[in-house]
């Protein structure tokens, strides 16, 4: 998911000169808060659940271990692995719990993300996602992108992160993407850090003269801590 690896930059707190002897600090918002809280913590391995209309998965992940060993496929036999599943396994082998973290999302979300609700508990904001530069063809499919975060306000953290494309768009000449969803929902890990409990990805499209539509929901569980 590499449309979520990018820089991110935080915003100026900007008070009047004739307030900067006398005033207060300006409160942080909840979403400043949450992306200045800390990440450093205890390492988990934790159970995965990998599922498409083509394959139903399930193993364990212990990022700890050597590349090549974090990776526990419990089910299907490899036989049954499918192309997508080989990816998603040599990608957690690959990173860990790069992408375990809810914070890493904060790479994609800029300065000037929106409010646009909130409640006593929450707080809700609207953004363009950052571009990824260094991967014109990640660049190029995220531009046609929008976001939405969920703060929590208590304990600033995210708990929910949604991208999605409001029109459909080319990738290219002969594809096109009519729709495409990205649904992260958090939870709490012992320590307080929030982790992505799901991760649901729905995109229809044509390729070629044909149409498809693909749907993929990923989840994390039974955490259990592997070192400090």
């Amino acid at each position: 998911m590499t449309i979520y690896r990018l820089p991110v930059t935080f915003p100026l707190l900007l008070v009047s000169s004739s307030l900067l002897l006398s005033a207060p600090a300006l409160a942080q918002t909840p979403l400043q808060q949450a992306m200045k809280a800390p990440t450093n913590g205890p390492v988990y391995s934790y159970d995965i659940s990998y599922q498409t209309p083509k394959i139903s998965a399930a193993g364990r992940v212990d990022p700890t271990r050597p590349v090549g060993k974090r990776v526990t496929v419990n089910r299907p036999a490899k036989s049954a692995w499918t192309k997508e599943f080989k990816e998603a396994v040599a990608e957690a082998e690959k990173n860990g719990d790069k992408d375990f973290w809810c914070s890493a999302m904060f790479e994609s979300i800029p300065a000037n993300a929106r409010l646009i609700s909130q409640t006593a508990a929450t707080a809700t904001y609207a953004f363009k996602p950052k571009l990824n530069m260094e991967n014109k063809d990640d660049a190029k499919f995220t531009k046609n992108l929008t976001g939405t975060v969920t703060i929590d306000k208590e304990n600033p953290a995210i708990l929910s992160y949604r991208l999605t494309a409001p029109k459909s768009f080319k990738i290219n000449l002969l594809a096109r993407i009519k729709s495409f969803s990205l649904d992260l929902r958090c939870a709490r890990a012992p320590d307080g850090r929030t982790y992505v409990k799901s991760s649901e990805v729905k995109v229809s499209g044509s390729a070629l003269g044909k149409n498809f539509s693909e749907n993929r929901l990923q989840k994390h569980s039974g955490l259990r801590r592997v070192s400090r």
